[in-house]
């Protein structure tokens, strides 16, 4: 009898995180934070520049950002589990293509197979579910779940390089890994909705109606959003910090191994440890964020941000120990930026039309992570270094920073 009791006071949404974390560990965990980790080895094996060997990468941010708000249509629509499942089948289908790559263009064709399915399966159902799911400890919930991509960025390249430089069979590799561990949770773990099992959101005394409420026309979600001055601060504000996040997502390897000479184990390791502080800061700051100011906590990840990237204009090529504490502060601070923006975005616009808002704001986000990765990789190759792109990246996080001060005063207005 005891046994049961303690079973029926686990909150079923505590079960749904187990199997979203999974899910986000796979999908954007080896898209997003490990397959750029063999880049360095596609750039020699088929002679391309940083910004050839990006370019892929960097047109599914852009493919994503007009997916998002489609996808979010579709998601606020129909079952989140079933476009889930549709994308993870999507996912491992496009790793298990990856290593047929012969031409540049083969190489775009799957990231766009890459793009529609992430869309689908990565971070807005997951968001958007956990929204239903939590109220009291949403923070924390998000917070987890973000950090599943980072323990994939932790883990994924340890399982790649140890098949360096048959970058083909590790490929391979993670195909099966991460085809099982986001289409077997989102089968058996993934729920719609509290009242699914008969339950309610977490903090929450009532259950839920039954009649699901009829999410608005886009054109009038779209129209409230451009009078908002809050919507302008806080899309800049979002919009400079994934500059800043996907465009040392797709090139830090390029760095470390092309302009630092650092070896493949020294690169690797350097690499996981990123996201192994990513892991940290993406709990820590969910956290903090329960605790305190959201605007501020968020000021606080932007500032950890500069001081990393600052710290990579002390490096020399061979030394691996300011890359080393380059990935330690940039990592928290890129986790907790991340954190933060989901975190944010949901404080002002969560509701019917969640879906829609978020998909807006991705698409924003992800046209310029787009721009920030084809930017960095491009002024590598123009200037023959990556110290130019790095500057221009301290000067957008102190746009970032003016941007959540002003949304702080007016907060407090």
């Amino acid at each position: 009898m005891q046994e049961i009791s303690v079973r029926r006071r686990i909150f079923y949404g505590w079960w749904l995180l187990v199997g979203l974390f999974l899910i986000y560990a796979a999908s954007n965990g080896i898209l997003l934070n490990t397959m750029p980790r063999i880049f360095p080895n596609l750039a020699t094996d088929f002679g391309w520049t940083n910004e050839q060997v990006t370019r892929p990468a960097n047109m599914f941010f852009a493919l994503v950002a007009f997916l998002n708000p489609v996808a979010g249509w579709l998601l606020d629509r129909y079952s989140i589990r079933r476009l889930m499942l549709i994308g993870s089948v999507g996912i491992t289908l496009a790793l298990a293509l990856f290593p047929m790559v012969e031409e540049l263009w083969h190489l775009m064709a799957t990231y766009v197979l890459f793009a529609f399915s992430i869309s689908l399966a990565g971070l807005t159902p997951s968001l958007m579910l956990l929204s239903r799911w939590f109220v009291r400890y949403r923070g924390l919930a998000f917070g987890i779940l973000m950090m599943a991509s980072s323990l994939g960025g932790a883990v994924f390249p340890w399982v790649v390089n140890s098949f360096l430089p048959d970058w083909q069979l590790a490929v391979w590799v993670l195909a099966s890994l991460g085809g099982a561990m986001m289409i077997l949770p989102t089968l058996f773990l993934v729920s719609n909705y509290p009242r699914d099992k008969g339950l309610a959101a977490d903090g929450v005394a009532d259950p839920e109606p039954q009649a699901k409420p009829k999410p608005d026309r886009f054109d009038k979600v779209l129209l409230s959003l451009l009078r908002s001055p809050v919507f302008y601060l806080l899309a800049f504000a979002t919009g400079t910090l994934w500059f800043c996040i996907v465009a040392m997502l797709n090139n830090q390897a390029l760095f470390f191994r092309r302009e630092l000479l650092l070896d493949d184990n020294s690169t690797t390791a350097i690499y996981s440890s990123f996201f192994i502080a990513a892991i940290i800061g993406k709990v820590l700051f969910g956290y903090l964020a329960d605790k305190f100011n959201k605007l501020k906590v968020m000021m606080a990840s932007v500032l950890n941000l500069a001081i990393g990237v600052a710290l990579l204009f002390l490096a020399a090529p061979g030394d691996a120990t300011w890359p080393l504490a380059y990935a330690i502060v940039y990592g928290a601070g890129y986790a907790g930026a991340f954190t933060m923006i989901q975190l944010m975005i949901a404080e002002y616009y969560a509701g019917r039309n969640y879906g829609v808002y978020l998909g807006i704001f991705l698409l924003i986000d992800s046209l310029a992570g787009s721009l920030g990765g084809t930017f960095l990789a491009w002024s590598a190759d123009e200037f023959s270094s990556f110290t130019a792109g790095f500057a221009v990246m301290m000067a957008l996080c102190a746009v970032a920073v003016a941007c959540v001060y002003v949304l702080i005063r007016r907060q407090s207005a």
